[in-house]
């Protein structure tokens, strides 16, 4: 889902997948939006933040080693 104000909500999986399962989704949302930035379509950084949350649970910020 996307906003006006540029913000991305994406699923990468559910409480049953396992962690590997998880950051192969993540990975793979990642290789999109460098896809689409390397097409032109894009610009500027894509990714600053990262949090990772259950539907109603406690959100918990994700270390980036850099902007994508």
């Amino acid at each position: 889902r996307n906003v006006k104000v540029g913000n991305i909500w994406v699923s990468i999986g559910k409480k049953s997948f396992s962690d590997e399962q998880l950051i192969q989704n993540y990975i793979a949302v990642l290789d999109a939006l460098d896809k689409e930035k390397s097409n032109n379509i894009l610009n500027g950084d894509l990714i600053n933040n990262s949090f990772i949350t259950s539907t109603m649970g406690v959100s918990y910020k994700l270390k980036l080693g850099k902007a994508i």
